[in-house]
């Protein structure tokens, strides 16, 4: 059977489209964005570990950390993603990180695995009226070898990449009007600025303490500059179109550490 379209109808749908396909032209960024875990470029980055006697340290955090592996909580001063943290030795050959963030509290379960090779990394985050925490799962290859006598997650691990990763971490929504987005993510908070404009506050994350601006490179890519609210850049994100506008590529720098992370998103 064949269903026609009456002609008034017609006009009106053709409208309709052409008017979507030139909204799409002028705000190509707008969309729910979810990243590609296998698509993931991991920041090449290294942790360095020693339990020992009773003792943990960990001279790859910022700032540096040194401790009993006692399960107490303990103050974190000079870390802003961290305020207190405690490590306790969980099995033979794991350790369990609990840390205290400013927006949820984050326990991550370390395992050196049985190769001595490879180690796993699972956190559990809890967030305030979630009634189950959200799972990540890590892996990383060992680049330097446990000292004598130390326990087994102890050395230099460097990352692999994820393995596991809820959809709310890798999700990621721009409303693009005109010269104006706004860029909305579940841990990363949201912000509505104006390209090539003034800073503007990011709400809803780490108690509204960073401003982000946002500047067009060319018609298909943009660079968000993620900074503290007395102007130190600490992130740059460059977010760069497909050709077909189906798929955005975002490559985060961490301008402290030079590390860099990059992923591929697709439409949801």
């Amino acid at each position: 059977m064949t269903f026609l379209v009456r002609p008034r109808l017609a006009i009106l749908l053709l409208a309709a489209t052409a008017a979507g396909a030139e909204a799409a032209s002028s705000n190509p960024f707008s969309g729910k964005w979810v990243a590609d875990l296998s698509t993931s470029v991991e920041a090449d980055h290294t942790d360095v570990y020693l339990v020992m006697n009773g003792q943990y340290r960990c001279d790859s955090c910022a700032p540096r950390r040194a401790y009993p592996a006692d399960g107490v909580t303990r103050t974190i001063t000079g870390d802003p993603g961290v305020t207190a943290e405690s490590v306790s030795i969980s099995g033979p050959r794991s350790i369990t990180t609990h840390m205290v963030e400013p927006d949820m509290i984050r326990d991550v379960t370390m395992t050196a695995d049985a190769d001595d090779r490879t180690a796993t990394y699972v956190a559990l985050d809890r967030w305030p009226n979630m009634d189950k925490p959200l799972r990540t799962v890590f892996k990383a290859i060992r680049v330097k070898p446990a000292p004598r006598g130390a326990h087994p997650v102890s050395g230099s691990w460097k990352a692999v990449g994820y393995t596991e990763v809820p959809e709310q971490y890798r999700t990621v929504e721009l409303r693009q009007k005109g010269d104006r987005i706004t860029i909305r993510a579940f841990r990363g908070g949201t912000v509505t600025a104006t390209f090539g404009g003034p800073p503007q506050p990011i709400r809803g994350t780490l108690h509204d303490t960073y401003q982000a601006r946002v500047k067009r490179i060319d018609a298909n890519s943009f660079v968000e500059t993620v900074e503290t609210l007395e102007g130190h850049p600490v992130t740059e994100r460059i977010f760069t179109l497909s050709a077909d506008g189906q798929s955005m590529e975002r490559v985060t720098k961490d301008l402290d550490t030079h590390e860099t992370f990059a992923s591929t998103y697709y439409r949801k």
